[in-house]
């Protein structure tokens, strides 16, 4: 059906942690960038050439990062009033190594910014009091003023924490009035180790009709917020809860299709270290009435990370998943041909296996991303792995065969 070949490998001195693999868009040239950093501070920045048809990596360093740290997260800040260039935020641990335990005797997290392919212009760093193991930006609406804000979420341990910029070297904690933004997790706990978020809002009028929050936590817990915001501005928040029985890597909303259908109803996706993918169909009408296992998911070790895109270009999204045992699963999203378990109440793909595609890895997957780095209208596939950072494309040729079957296919069926 479809074939993978690496394009594009870039090796790292030190592994990366998980959730340091990140995108951005460069303000000069427009295009979308990867950014990967290893445990030690050192990273990569890998660009898509036109001109010479290649990927080229820039060597980046932490400039103020010191021999006894480790990175524990990374996230990008978006170009905004306060930003004519991508900030970068990272949280790390003083240690006496490197290594992949919790042990450190302090944690901070830092900010600095992103300019022609390099990090400069550091700030004074934050201290905390516990380990910032998970950063978050979300872009939402100040329910007071309307304005577009964008907010850093910081968790680690028992501890969740909010800031919001001020101004281009400064974030503001505004943990204490999260209601006015966020007011669904105000009461979250801060072991969160996931999250996603997605808003729907009005076809006519553009404003925010609801806004769905999903967060894994390190205990097993899923938490879901669903929260409406009604004429009068004023919101109302239903939240759900289920438990896995293991840490839970990645959760995450999408479409069936790649273009959105009008009123078409987001799934949400679950992955833990134990247990195999879940998909819950329709989540904002069902809840998680209709659960899909993505059986055999379960069978490489933990999934670590996962993405959605559309793989074979048939307009539906596919889900990837890496995982710790080398390899990279490839899903269709089960819609019909299922059956329930009367047992456990699930549902399963009745006729096709849920896996259609199983891409070895050189090594364990820590990260995973879909975007079209090469401007050829086509998704690359990004995933990090313990050895640095991998590009997948389809085979062109390919391509171009399943193109020509498909319009032969609809010519046919016009006729």
């Amino acid at each position: 059906m479809f074939s993978l070949k690496e394009i594009f490998f870039q090796p790292l001195k030190c592994q990366p942690n998980i959730n340091t693999l990140h995108t951005y868009r460069n303000p000069v040239t427009g295009n979308q960038e990867i950014f990967l950093i290893g445990l030690d501070g050192l990273g990569i920045i890998v660009e898509y050439l036109q001109k010479t048809n290649e990927c080229k990596a820039y060597s980046v360093s932490l400039q103020d990062f010191q021999a006894d740290c480790r990175i524990l997260s990374v996230e990008i800040l978006p170009t905004t009033k306060y930003n004519t260039t991508p900030a970068l935020i990272y949280g790390y641990a003083k240690t006496t190594g490197i290594s992949n335990s919790d042990d450190g005797t302090s944690f901070c997290f830092d900010r600095v910014q992103i300019v022609d392919n390099t990090i400069k212009s550091s700030v004074q760093n934050r201290s905390l009091t516990f380990a910032p193991k998970f950063l978050k930006t979300i872009i939402t609406k100040n329910l007071t003023t309307n304005d577009n804000e964008v907010i850093l979420v910081v968790a680690g341990g028992e501890k969740l924490v909010f800031f919001s910029e001020k101004n281009e070297r400064v974030l503001q904690d505004i943990t204490k009035i999260i209601d006015l933004y966020l007011p669904e997790l105000s009461h979250t706990s801060g072991n969160v180790c996931a999250m996603d978020i997605v808003t729907i809002s009005d076809l006519e009028t553009n404003q925010l009709k609801q806004r769905l929050i999903a967060c894994g936590h390190s205990n097993g817990l899923l938490d879901l917020y669903i929260t409406d915001v009604q004429p009068d501005g004023t919101v109302k928040i239903v939240h759900k809860t289920r438990e896995f029985d293991s840490f839970i890597s990645s959760v995450k909303f999408f479409y069936h299709n790649k273009k959105p259908l009008n009123d078409e109803q987001p799934h949400l996706l679950v992955t833990s270290s134990l247990e195999p993918a879940v998909i819950y169909r329709n989540v904002t009408l069902n809840i998680f009435a209709d659960p899909v296992v993505l059986s055999g998911t379960e069978t490489q070790d933990c999934i670590t990370s996962s993405c959605v895109c559309d793989i074979d270009l048939d307009g539906k999204n596919e889900v990837l998943l890496g995982t710790f045992g080398k390899y990279c699963f490839i899903c269709r999203v089960p819609i019909d041909s299922r059956k329930t378990d009367p047992v456990e109440g699930l549902t399963f793909v009745g006729e096709t296996f849920p896996v259609c595609r199983a891409l070895s890895l050189a090594a364990s997957a820590y990260g995973i991303l879909a975007f079209d780095l090469t401007n050829d209208g086509l998704d690359e596939i990004i995933i990090a792995t313990t050895k640095g950072l991998h590009v997948y494309q389809l085979e062109l040729d390919e391509v171009v065969k399943l193109i020509e079957t498909r319009l032969e296919k609809k010519k046919l069926e016009q006729n």
